[in-house]
C-alpha cells in the first residue's frame, strides 16, 4: 500500500473502534476530573524588589546602578558583601529563616481574628480526600513530647516539625536575576489573604537580615565607641569638678605652688575634653557609618492579594489527559492491528509454503501408478 491508501486504511480502522476511543476519554476524563477537583486550590502571591549592592567606589556603584535601571546590564564593581543577591534564596530556605516566619501572625480571608502562621499551617489546612488513607504512620503520631509544637529551636527539630518547615521552604520560592539583581518572591497557600501576607512578612524579614549583616561590623564599631565615649566624658567631668573646686576654694590666695596645681588642673581638664572630643567624633563617624552601609531596597512590586488561583490549573489538566488518553487509545488499537497483521501474514506464508511440498507428493503417487500399469 502507498501513502494514501494506509492513511486511508488507518482512518477507516480508527472509525470503526470509535467506541472504544469514546470510552477511554470518558473514563479517563473522569477520573482525571475526580482527581484534579480533590486537590486544594492555591494562591500565588509575587514581591519584585532590587537591593542596593555596596561598592568599594561610590562612583562606579552609582554607574552599575544606572546601568543596571536603564540597560539591564549589570556592572561588575568591588562589592564588599560577603552575602550576594544570588544568595538571597538559600538563605529563604535556612531553618533560622523558616522559624522565625512561623511566628508571625496571619489573618485569613473571612476571619477576625489573627493567628500564627504555625496555627494555620497545622489546623486550618485543606487536603485530599485520599491523603488520610494514604498517611504515613509518623503524621498520626499522638501529641506527645516530641509532637509539632509552636516553641521550636532551628537546631533542634524533631520529625514533624522537619517536615513542617520543608513544607513551608516549598511555598517559599525566589529567583534572582543575574544581570540586574533584581529578586522575585513567591509564595504559595491556599489562602490569597495569608499568601499576601506572607509575602510581605518574607520580604521584610530579608531586608531585616540583610540590614544586620550589612551593619553588623558598623555596629560593633559604634558600640565600642560608645563605651569609650562615655568614658572619656566621665573622666572630662572629674577633671573639670576638680578643677572647679580648687579654684573656688584658692580664689584671694597667690601662691606659684596655688597658680602651679590650678595650670595643673586646667591642662588635665583640657586634655580630658579633647580625648572626649575626639571620641565624640569618631563616634558621630561611626554612626555615620552605619547609616552609609545600611542598605536601600527598591519595591518594584509589593506583595498583592491574588484575584484568582494558580495552581492546580484543572482545564488544562483535564484536556491534556484526555488528549493522552485519546492518542493512547489510537496507538493501542493501531499496534493492535499491526500485530494482527503481522501474525496473519506469517501464517499465509506458513499455507503458501506447504502447498508445494502436497502438489510434489501427489505428482509422485500418479507417476508409481502409471509405471505400475504396463506390469499387469
Amino acid at each position: 500500500m502507498n501513502t494514501i491508501q494506509k492513511v486511508i486504511y488507518t482512518w477507516r480502522l480508527l472509525w470503526r473502534n470509535w467506541w472504544r476511543i469514546m470510552l477511554v476519554c470518558i473514563l479517563v476524563g473522569g477520573l482525571s476530573i475526580v482527581y484534579i477537583f480533590s486537590i486544594p486550590r492555591s494562591y500565588t502571591s509575587e514581591v519584585v524588589m532590587i537591593p542596593e549592592v555596596s561598592s568599594g567606589n561610590s562612583t562606579a556603584g552609582g554607574l552599575s546602578s544606572l546601568a543596571s535601571s536603564i540597560a539591564g546590564v549589570k556592572v561588575g564593581g568591588n562589592s564588599q558583601d560577603a552575602i550576594y543577591p544570588e544568595f538571597y534564596p538559600k538563605v529563604l530556605s535556612t531553618p533560622e529563616f523558616l522559624c522565625a516566619i512561623l511566628k508571625q501572625h496571619v489573618t485569613p480571608k473571612g476571619s477576625r481574628s489573627s493567628m500564627t502562621l504555625f496555627d494555620y499551617l497545622t489546623k486550618h489546612q485543606e487536603s485530599a480526600w485520599w491523603s488520610k488513607y494514604f498517611s504515613s504512620s509518623e503524621s498520626g503520631e499522638a501529641t506527645g513530647p516530641e509532637a509539632l509544637t509552636p516553641r521550636m529551636n532551628p537546631r533542634r527539630l524533631n520529625k514533624r516539625q522537619t517536615q513542617l518547615v520543608k513544607s513551608l521552604g516549598g511555598a517559599i520560592s525566589s529567583f534572582v536575576d543575574k544581570r540586574t539583581d533584581m529578586v522575585t518572591i513567591n509564595v504559595i497557600m491556599q489562602d490569597p489573604e495569608v499568601a499576601a501576607q506572607v509575602a510581605t512578612m518574607v520580604q521584610e524579614k530579608l531586608q531585616e537580615y540583610i540590614v544586620d549583616y550589612r551593619t553588623s561590623k558598623a555596629r560593633n564599631d559604634v558600640e565600642y565607641m560608645e563605651g569609650i565615649t562615655e568614658q572619656s566624658q566621665k573622666k572630662y567631668k572629674e577633671a573639670q569638678q576638680k578643677y572647679a573646686h580648687f579654684v573656688d576654694a584658692n580664689q584671694d590666695l597667690v601662691l606659684t605652688s596655688m597658680r602651679q596645681e590650678e595650670e595643673r588642673l586646667e591642662n588635665e581638664m583640657q586634655l580630658a575634653y579633647n580625648a572626649y572630643s575626639q571620641n565624640a567624633q569618631q563616634l558621630q563617624t561611626a554612626r555615620d557609618k552605619v547609616q552609609e552601609r545600611t542598605p536601600a531596597f527598591t519595591i518594584l512590586q509589593a506583595a498583592s492579594v491574588p484575584a484568582k488561583p494558580t495552581q492546580p490549573k484543572r482545564v488544562v489538566f483535564v484536556a491534556v489527559m484526555l488528549i493522552l488518553s485519546f492518542l493512547a487509545s489510537c496507538l493501542w488499537i493501531i499496534g493492535r492491528d499491526v500485530v494482527k497483521r503481522a501474525d496473519r501474514e506469517k501464517q499465509e506464508k506458513l499455507v503458501e509454503s506447504s502447498i508445494p511440498d502436497n502438489e510434489e507428493t501427489t505428482k509422485g503417487e500418479e507417476l508409481e501408478s502409471t509405471e505400475e500399469l504396463p506390469e499387469e
